[in-house]
């Protein structure tokens, strides 16, 4: 009796596994990412061949947050304000490329005309990932990026 039961908790265990402990199934790379930690809003678009080679685009924008107020007109000694927004101050595209490994990989980001960096990361679920930007000036910012739906 003991040993069916044992063989009956292993059989869900097993078919949740995909086919084979290399398949990717719901934490594939494929698609549309995005995240922020400001100043940084980090965007992926990724393709993972049947190789688990990862290749895509990106683009990094710097943000900046601006705010506008005015003169209080019940208190002149006071400021109001009367908005803020995030501005994108600027922008760089790049080229990925790396090896999807579960749960940890690294991407390659590439542009002309700047020092090549990496995104270390590791899966927290199927649609969010957490890492770190290395390399071109950068000093370990962590940015967690999500799944953007329809973009895969």
């Amino acid at each position: 009796m003991r040993t069916t039961y044992r063989f009956a908790l292993l059989v869900p265990m097993l078919a949740a596994c995909g086919t084979g402990p290399l398949d990717p199934g719901r934490f594939a790379l494929d698609g549309a990412w995005l995240g922020r930690a400001y100043p940084l809003e980090l965007s992926l678009q990724l393709e993972q061949d049947a190789d688990n080679r990862v290749t895509g685009t990106g683009q990094l924008r710097r943000l900046e947050e601006r705010l506008e107020t005015a003169v209080s007109p019940s208190d002149p000694q006071a400021l109001d304000t009367i908005s803020i927004d995030t501005v994108v101050t600027g922008t760089v595209g790049f080229g990925v490329r790396g090896k999807w490994d579960h749960p940890s990989f690294q991407l390659r980001l590439t542009s002309e005309g700047f020092a090549g960096a990496t995104y270390d990361a590791t899966f927290i679920r199927a649609d969010s990932i957490r890492g770190t930007l290395q390399g071109s000036g950068f000093t370990s910012p962590e940015i967690v990026i999500v799944r953007q739906s329809g973009g895969g």
